[in-house]
Protein backbone atom coordinates (compact mmCIF):
# COMPACT_ATOMS: atom_id res chain seq x y z
CA UNK A 1 0.00 0.00 0.00
CA UNK A 2 0.99 3.54 -0.83
CA UNK A 3 0.03 6.20 1.98
CA UNK A 4 -1.05 9.72 0.27
CA UNK A 5 -0.67 11.96 2.53
CA UNK A 6 -2.01 15.72 1.44
CA UNK A 7 -4.22 14.00 -1.08
CA UNK A 8 -6.47 16.58 -0.67
CA UNK A 9 -4.67 19.23 -2.55
CA UNK A 10 -4.12 19.82 -6.02
CA UNK A 11 -1.41 17.51 -6.83
CA UNK A 12 -2.69 14.77 -4.38
CA UNK A 13 -6.11 14.69 -6.35
CA UNK A 14 -4.55 14.24 -9.37
CA UNK A 15 -2.13 11.58 -8.20
CA UNK A 16 -4.14 8.97 -6.46
CA UNK A 17 -6.50 9.09 -10.07
CA UNK A 18 -3.26 8.26 -11.59
CA UNK A 19 -1.93 5.98 -9.27
CA UNK A 20 -4.88 3.80 -8.71
CA UNK A 21 -4.87 3.73 -12.51
CA UNK A 22 -1.61 2.30 -12.94
CA UNK A 23 -2.98 -0.39 -10.85
CA UNK A 24 -1.29 0.78 -6.81
CA UNK A 25 -2.95 -0.15 -3.62
CA UNK A 26 -3.43 3.50 -1.92
CA UNK A 27 -5.30 5.07 0.78
CA UNK A 28 -5.65 9.18 0.55
CA UNK A 29 -5.17 11.17 3.86
CA UNK A 30 -5.83 14.62 4.43
CA UNK A 31 -8.22 16.84 6.14
CA UNK A 32 -10.38 18.48 3.71
CA UNK A 33 -14.16 17.59 4.02
CA UNK A 34 -14.80 19.08 1.05
CA UNK A 35 -12.90 17.20 -0.97
CA UNK A 36 -14.31 13.20 -0.03
CA UNK A 37 -16.84 13.37 -3.02
CA UNK A 38 -14.25 13.29 -5.17
CA UNK A 39 -13.00 10.36 -3.59
CA UNK A 40 -16.06 8.49 -3.93
CA UNK A 41 -16.86 9.50 -7.33
CA UNK A 42 -13.21 7.61 -8.60
CA UNK A 43 -13.56 4.97 -5.84
CA UNK A 44 -10.31 5.87 -3.71
CA UNK A 45 -10.22 5.13 -0.41
CA UNK A 46 -9.87 8.16 1.88
CA UNK A 47 -9.29 8.72 5.62
CA UNK A 48 -8.92 11.81 7.32
CA UNK A 49 -5.67 12.39 8.85
CA UNK A 50 -3.54 15.22 10.64
CA UNK A 51 0.06 15.39 10.74
CA UNK A 52 0.53 16.84 13.77
CA UNK A 53 -2.57 14.61 15.54
CA UNK A 54 -1.10 11.79 17.79
CA UNK A 55 -4.95 10.32 17.19
CA UNK A 56 -4.32 10.49 13.55
CA UNK A 57 -1.23 8.34 13.23
CA UNK A 58 -3.38 5.31 15.50
CA UNK A 59 -5.95 4.93 12.92
CA UNK A 60 -3.36 4.42 10.29
CA UNK A 61 -2.59 0.82 8.84
CA UNK A 62 0.44 0.28 9.94
CA UNK A 63 1.50 -3.16 7.59
CA UNK A 64 2.00 -3.99 4.40
CA UNK A 65 3.13 -0.54 3.85
CA UNK A 66 5.89 0.22 0.36
CA UNK A 67 6.06 3.83 0.36
CA UNK A 68 4.88 7.16 2.48
CA UNK A 69 4.21 10.41 -0.18
CA UNK A 70 4.49 13.38 1.58
CA UNK A 71 2.21 16.44 -0.24
CA UNK A 72 1.32 18.48 2.46
CA UNK A 73 2.69 21.59 2.72
CA UNK A 74 1.68 24.99 4.60
CA UNK A 75 2.08 27.32 1.06
CA UNK A 76 4.03 30.64 0.92
CA UNK A 77 1.28 33.44 1.53
CA UNK A 78 2.63 36.67 2.77
CA UNK A 79 0.02 36.41 5.61
CA UNK A 80 0.64 32.79 7.15
CA UNK A 81 1.88 33.42 10.39
CA UNK A 82 5.77 31.75 10.56
CA UNK A 83 5.17 29.20 13.14
CA UNK A 84 2.63 28.02 10.66
CA UNK A 85 5.25 26.87 8.18
CA UNK A 86 7.34 24.92 10.74
CA UNK A 87 4.36 23.11 12.02
CA UNK A 88 3.38 21.66 9.00
CA UNK A 89 6.28 21.67 6.62
CA UNK A 90 8.91 21.05 9.14
CA UNK A 91 7.10 19.08 12.58
CA UNK A 92 4.74 17.41 9.98
CA UNK A 93 7.21 15.66 8.25
CA UNK A 94 9.74 14.86 11.15
CA UNK A 95 6.58 13.10 12.99
CA UNK A 96 5.48 11.47 9.60
CA UNK A 97 9.31 9.83 9.22
CA UNK A 98 9.24 8.79 12.83
CA UNK A 99 5.91 6.61 11.82
CA UNK A 100 8.37 5.34 9.22
CA UNK A 101 10.75 4.40 11.66
CA UNK A 102 8.03 2.67 14.28
CA UNK A 103 6.60 0.54 11.29
CA UNK A 104 9.34 -0.06 9.29
CA UNK A 105 8.53 1.42 6.06
CA UNK A 106 11.55 1.78 4.51
CA UNK A 107 10.58 4.43 1.82
CA UNK A 108 9.90 8.24 2.07
CA UNK A 109 9.04 10.81 -0.62
CA UNK A 110 8.70 13.90 -0.14
CA UNK A 111 7.19 17.07 -2.19
CA UNK A 112 9.65 20.31 -1.98
CA UNK A 113 10.49 22.94 -3.30
CA UNK A 114 12.30 25.07 -6.50
CA UNK A 115 12.15 27.91 -3.85
CA UNK A 116 14.96 26.56 -1.96
CA UNK A 117 17.16 27.99 -5.11
CA UNK A 118 15.21 30.98 -4.63
CA UNK A 119 18.85 33.73 -4.94
CA UNK A 120 21.00 30.97 -7.20
CA UNK A 121 21.48 33.38 -10.07
CA UNK A 122 23.09 31.32 -12.84
CA UNK A 123 21.54 30.41 -16.17
CA UNK A 124 21.22 26.48 -15.92
CA UNK A 125 20.49 25.42 -12.04
CA UNK A 126 21.75 22.45 -10.72
CA UNK A 127 20.81 20.27 -7.16
CA UNK A 128 24.48 20.80 -6.76
CA UNK A 129 23.97 24.35 -6.30
CA UNK A 130 23.20 24.47 -3.07
CA UNK A 131 20.50 26.24 -1.60
CA UNK A 132 19.54 29.63 -0.71
CA UNK A 133 16.51 31.18 1.37
CA UNK A 134 16.80 34.84 0.91
CA UNK A 135 14.12 36.88 0.08
CA UNK A 136 9.94 36.78 0.04
CA UNK A 137 9.48 33.42 1.29
CA UNK A 138 12.17 33.07 3.80
CA UNK A 139 10.45 31.12 6.37
CA UNK A 140 8.52 29.32 3.89
CA UNK A 141 11.76 28.38 2.67
CA UNK A 142 13.39 27.46 5.95
CA UNK A 143 10.71 25.27 6.68
CA UNK A 144 11.33 23.07 3.61
CA UNK A 145 15.17 22.94 3.53
CA UNK A 146 14.48 21.93 7.51
CA UNK A 147 12.21 19.02 6.46
CA UNK A 148 14.65 18.02 3.89
CA UNK A 149 17.11 17.80 6.18
CA UNK A 150 15.08 15.55 8.38
CA UNK A 151 14.44 13.56 5.44
CA UNK A 152 18.52 12.79 5.16
CA UNK A 153 18.51 12.17 9.11
CA UNK A 154 16.17 9.41 8.86
CA UNK A 155 18.53 7.93 6.08
CA UNK A 156 21.17 8.15 7.12
CA UNK A 157 20.36 7.13 10.68
CA UNK A 158 17.52 4.99 10.16
CA UNK A 159 17.91 3.16 6.69
CA UNK A 160 14.82 4.91 5.19
CA UNK A 161 15.26 5.56 1.66
CA UNK A 162 13.95 9.03 1.66
CA UNK A 163 13.40 11.01 -2.33
CA UNK A 164 13.28 14.53 -2.02
CA UNK A 165 11.35 16.28 -4.77
CA UNK A 166 12.13 19.52 -5.58
CA UNK A 167 9.04 20.71 -8.18
CA UNK A 168 9.68 23.89 -9.89
CA UNK A 169 5.47 25.41 -10.54
CA UNK A 170 3.66 22.92 -11.36
CA UNK A 171 0.78 23.82 -14.66
CA UNK A 172 -2.03 22.23 -14.80
CA UNK A 173 -6.15 22.54 -14.73
CA UNK A 174 -7.30 22.88 -11.65
CA UNK A 175 -4.81 25.27 -9.88
CA UNK A 176 -5.25 28.06 -8.04
CA UNK A 177 -2.58 30.92 -9.72
CA UNK A 178 -3.61 34.14 -8.39
CA UNK A 179 -3.82 35.12 -4.64
CA UNK A 180 -6.78 33.85 -2.56
CA UNK A 181 -7.67 35.62 0.76
CA UNK A 182 -9.67 33.66 3.35
CA UNK A 183 -12.77 35.45 3.18
CA UNK A 184 -13.07 34.29 -1.35
CA UNK A 185 -11.93 37.52 -2.20
CA UNK A 186 -9.61 36.53 -5.25
CA UNK A 187 -6.32 38.43 -6.96
CA UNK A 188 -6.27 36.72 -10.61
CA UNK A 189 -2.68 36.31 -11.76
CA UNK A 190 -1.24 37.00 -15.37
CA UNK A 191 -2.10 33.63 -16.60
CA UNK A 192 -5.44 33.82 -15.38
CA UNK A 193 -5.74 37.33 -16.87
CA UNK A 194 -4.46 36.07 -20.05
CA UNK A 195 -6.47 33.01 -20.29
CA UNK A 196 -9.84 35.15 -19.72
CA UNK A 197 -8.49 37.96 -22.29
CA UNK A 198 -7.97 34.59 -24.60
CA UNK A 199 -11.19 33.40 -24.48
CA UNK A 200 -13.33 36.64 -25.05
CA UNK A 201 -11.15 37.31 -28.39
CA UNK A 202 -9.30 40.42 -26.49
CA UNK A 203 -5.91 41.98 -26.84
CA UNK A 204 -3.01 40.67 -24.64
CA UNK A 205 -0.93 42.96 -23.35
CA UNK A 206 2.87 41.29 -22.43
CA UNK A 207 5.19 43.63 -19.92
CA UNK A 208 8.83 42.98 -19.50
CA UNK A 209 11.91 41.19 -20.52
CA UNK A 210 11.06 38.59 -22.94
CA UNK A 211 14.54 37.18 -23.06
CA UNK A 212 13.75 36.23 -18.84
CA UNK A 213 12.36 32.68 -19.36
CA UNK A 214 11.19 30.19 -16.63
CA UNK A 215 10.88 26.17 -16.36
CA UNK A 216 7.77 25.40 -15.25
CA UNK A 217 6.35 21.38 -15.23
CA UNK A 218 3.30 19.88 -16.37
CA UNK A 219 1.13 18.28 -13.50
CA UNK A 220 1.21 14.85 -15.62
CA UNK A 221 4.88 14.98 -15.73
CA UNK A 222 4.77 15.39 -11.81
CA UNK A 223 2.65 12.63 -11.39
CA UNK A 224 5.11 9.92 -13.81
CA UNK A 225 7.77 11.48 -11.48
CA UNK A 226 6.50 10.50 -8.50
CA UNK A 227 6.15 7.31 -9.98
CA UNK A 228 9.49 6.89 -10.77
CA UNK A 229 10.12 7.67 -7.24
CA UNK A 230 7.93 4.69 -5.99
CA UNK A 231 9.34 2.21 -7.96
CA UNK A 232 12.74 3.08 -8.03
CA UNK A 233 15.10 0.37 -5.64
CA UNK A 234 18.00 1.30 -4.24
CA UNK A 235 17.76 5.18 -4.70
CA UNK A 236 17.85 8.01 -2.34
CA UNK A 237 18.29 11.79 -2.97
CA UNK A 238 17.26 15.08 -3.96
CA UNK A 239 15.81 15.36 -7.37
CA UNK A 240 14.92 18.74 -9.29
CA UNK A 241 11.43 18.01 -10.98
CA UNK A 242 11.24 20.37 -13.85
CA UNK A 243 10.74 20.73 -17.37
CA UNK A 244 14.32 20.86 -17.99
CA UNK A 245 13.86 24.02 -20.42
CA UNK A 246 12.23 28.08 -20.21
CA UNK A 247 9.31 29.81 -21.71
CA UNK A 248 8.87 33.35 -21.57
CA UNK A 249 5.72 34.64 -21.14
CA UNK A 250 5.52 36.01 -24.55
CA UNK A 251 5.86 32.40 -25.68
CA UNK A 252 2.98 31.25 -22.93
CA UNK A 253 0.53 33.68 -24.55
CA UNK A 254 1.17 32.54 -27.87
CA UNK A 255 0.67 28.89 -26.98
CA UNK A 256 -2.15 30.07 -24.84
CA UNK A 257 -3.65 31.87 -28.06
CA UNK A 258 -3.32 28.67 -30.56
CA UNK A 259 -5.27 26.51 -28.72
CA UNK A 260 -7.55 28.57 -26.34
CA UNK A 261 -8.59 30.89 -29.25
CA UNK A 262 -7.16 29.97 -32.50
CA UNK A 263 -4.66 32.26 -32.97
CA UNK A 264 -7.67 35.32 -33.20
CA UNK A 265 -6.23 37.10 -30.35
CA UNK A 266 -3.86 40.09 -31.11
CA UNK A 267 -0.42 40.05 -28.76
CA UNK A 268 1.23 43.22 -27.95
CA UNK A 269 4.27 43.49 -26.55
CA UNK A 270 5.75 46.60 -23.94
CA UNK A 271 9.35 45.92 -23.02
CA UNK A 272 9.38 48.95 -21.46
CA UNK A 273 7.42 48.19 -18.47
CA UNK A 274 7.40 45.99 -15.52
CA UNK A 275 7.51 42.75 -15.95
CA UNK A 276 9.61 39.45 -14.54
CA UNK A 277 12.37 39.98 -12.86
CA UNK A 278 14.14 37.15 -12.85
CA UNK A 279 14.63 34.29 -14.50
CA UNK A 280 15.27 29.83 -14.16
CA UNK A 281 15.84 26.88 -16.05
CA UNK A 282 17.24 23.75 -14.14
CA UNK A 283 19.12 21.04 -15.36
CA UNK A 284 17.27 17.57 -14.63
CA UNK A 285 20.07 15.18 -15.40
CA UNK A 286 19.92 13.76 -11.97
CA UNK A 287 16.11 12.66 -12.27
CA UNK A 288 17.05 11.57 -15.62
CA UNK A 289 19.80 9.27 -14.66
CA UNK A 290 18.52 8.07 -11.43
CA UNK A 291 15.11 7.43 -11.78
CA UNK A 292 14.59 6.85 -15.23
CA UNK A 293 12.16 9.74 -15.67
CA UNK A 294 11.89 12.80 -18.19
CA UNK A 295 9.35 15.08 -19.32
CA UNK A 296 6.81 14.70 -21.70
CA UNK A 297 5.19 17.43 -22.06
CA UNK A 298 8.02 20.36 -23.38
CA UNK A 299 6.02 21.91 -25.98
CA UNK A 300 3.76 24.67 -24.70
CA UNK A 301 0.90 24.10 -27.39
CA UNK A 302 1.31 20.27 -26.90
CA UNK A 303 1.47 20.85 -22.73
CA UNK A 304 -1.88 23.86 -23.00
CA UNK A 305 -3.77 21.14 -25.55
CA UNK A 306 -4.11 18.61 -22.71
CA UNK A 307 -4.63 21.00 -20.62
CA UNK A 308 -7.71 22.38 -22.74
CA UNK A 309 -8.90 18.60 -22.28
CA UNK A 310 -8.94 18.57 -18.80
CA UNK A 311 -10.41 22.02 -18.32
CA UNK A 312 -13.05 20.98 -20.84
CA UNK A 313 -13.71 17.67 -18.32
CA UNK A 314 -13.32 19.26 -15.06
CA UNK A 315 -12.72 16.47 -13.59
CA UNK A 316 -9.82 17.78 -11.23
CA UNK A 317 -11.87 21.26 -10.42
CA UNK A 318 -10.54 23.48 -7.67
CA UNK A 319 -11.94 22.96 -4.42
CA UNK A 320 -11.39 26.69 -2.30
CA UNK A 321 -13.75 29.03 -1.66
CA UNK A 322 -13.48 31.74 -4.38
CA UNK A 323 -16.29 34.27 -4.64
CA UNK A 324 -17.65 33.68 -7.85
CA UNK A 325 -18.37 36.98 -9.01
CA UNK A 326 -13.64 37.00 -8.30
CA UNK A 327 -13.24 33.24 -10.04
CA UNK A 328 -11.03 32.90 -12.79
CA UNK A 329 -12.25 31.07 -15.60
CA UNK A 330 -9.72 29.02 -15.59
CA UNK A 331 -11.74 26.58 -13.14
Amino acid sequence: MILIVGATGYVGRYLTVYLKDKGYDILALGRSQKVQPFFKENEIPFQYFDMNDEESYKALPSENIEAVVCLSACLAEHETPVEKFFEVNTLGVYRLLEFCRINGIKKFILSSSHKVYNDINKEVIAESDGISFKGDHSPYIISKIAAENFVDYYRKDFGIEGIILRFTGVHGYGEILGHLNKDGSYKKSTFEIFFERILEGKKIEVWGDQSIKRDHIYIKDVLSAVQAAIDAKGVTGTFTIAMGKGYSQYDEAKALNIVFGGGKSEIELHPEKPGLTRGYIYDITKAKQALNWEPQFTDMVELYTDYKKEWESKKYHNYHLILQEQAPKTL
